[in-house]
């Protein structure tokens, strides 16, 4: 299994999957040519299997009419996602807390707080390999940390830095939203899932969705990469970038990003 970050952050969120037997996205919030030119680079010659949505929020959908137009390309999403989208296409309806079967690739949807219709985290299994993606979430539940704790790959949101938000100037309300409990994770809240939850099998961290207004990849290494090791964890630790296409499934050390 490979999978390949299509740029992670506010401007846009996409992950390109391919195994053996099939190859899907994982949201497409990035550019439609963005998207095309990944499938041609990375071997899905311009086809898809299914096109899997986490919530319906412009960052994480933006492509998706372009992507399905035209195109027999399954739309896969929970029922308060399908409806918010207002998609009119055909789809087929996934549920939190259960697994669905793909060619040599099984999802498992699970339910995170965020405010969207009825949004998701994925747990992707292929070869026996698992990789978790949480890219929105304002706090962890049990069914979180317990995906976290059996990954091998771990893709968690630090979106933000508590201080700079405090200093910044978004305006009151909007600091409320995302350091709520539907909003989204600060660097201190991802750095403290991580430390509730992984164990030896994790062998890489990628931070997601960092804020391009309240964070920086620089602060939110530190700070996760710092908590961890206080506590003795020397777990490789990256950031993804804004645009750029990372392959997550990749080696990776704390001194280098491997891009591709």
């Amino acid at each position: 299994m490979r999978i390949i970050s299509l740029g992670s952050g506010s401007s846009g969120n996409a992950f390109l999957v391919t195994t053996e037997r099939s190859s899907v996205l994982i949201d497409c919030g990035v550019p439609v040519r963005a998207c095309t030119a990944a499938l041609r680079r990375h071997g899905a010659h311009g086809e898809l299997d299914a096109v899997i949505v986490s919530h319906e929020h412009i960052d994480h959908v933006r492509a998706l009419p372009a992507m399905t137009r035209n195109r027999e390309i399954p739309l896969i999403a929970t029922h308060g996602t399908y409806r918010a989208l207002r998609h009119e296409r055909s789809w087929k309806q996934a549920h939190c807390g259960q697994r669905l079967e793909l060619p040599g690739l099984d999802v498992s949807f699970i339910a995170v707080s965020h405010d969207a219709a009825e949004p998701c985290g994925f747990v992707l299994d292929a070869d026996g390999e698992r990789v978790v993606v949480f890219t929105d979430l304002g706090y962890v539940t049990d069914e979180v940390l317990a995906a976290l704790g059996s990954a091998d790959v771990v893709v968690l949101e630090a979106n933000y830095d508590a201080g700079m938000l405090r200093r910044g100037r978004y305006p009151a309300h909007l600091k409320r939203r995302i350091q709520g409990p539907v909003g989204h994770l600060s660097n201190d809240d991802c750095a403290g899932a991580l430390l509730a939850s992984i164990g030896e099998r994790t062998r890489s961290i990628w931070l997601a969705h960092l804020s391009e207004n309240n964070n920086t990849p620089e602060l939110a290494l530190a700070t996760v990469r710092a908590a961890l090791y206080l506590h003795g964890i020397t777990t490789p630790v990256q950031t993804l970038p804004r645009f750029e296409t990372t392959e997550v499934t990749a080696p990776v050390t704390n001194q280098l990003r491997l891009a591709v």
